[in-house]
């Protein structure tokens, strides 16, 4: 369940790295200019999450092992219904 639908916590939209899939190859850290991913002991990780821009989520898109996921679009729409 996500923060949007719980109301519990704010939506921040942005990538999680599924761990198991990931091969560290830093595609993701290459194409963002906005500094989301860094590299930290050899592993690629998610470090500026609200830095991400909301709907973008084109770097999974040139992720080969289909590491990265983001929340749907619908949360995204859903979270903004309620600002």
């Amino acid at each position: 369940m996500s923060a949007a639908d719980t109301g519990s916590q704010e939506f921040v939209w942005g990538p999680t790295i599924n761990r198991e899939l990931c091969t560290d190859c830093g595609a993701c850290i290459d194409f963002c200019q906005n500094s989301v991913y860094e590299r930290v002991d050899g592993h690629v990780v998610v470090a500026q999450r609200s830095s991400c821009v909301a709907g973008c989520s084109h770097c999974a898109t040139l992720c080969e092992p289909g590491a990265l996921d983001f929340p749907s679009l619908k949360e995204l729409r859903a979270s903004r219904r309620k600002d």
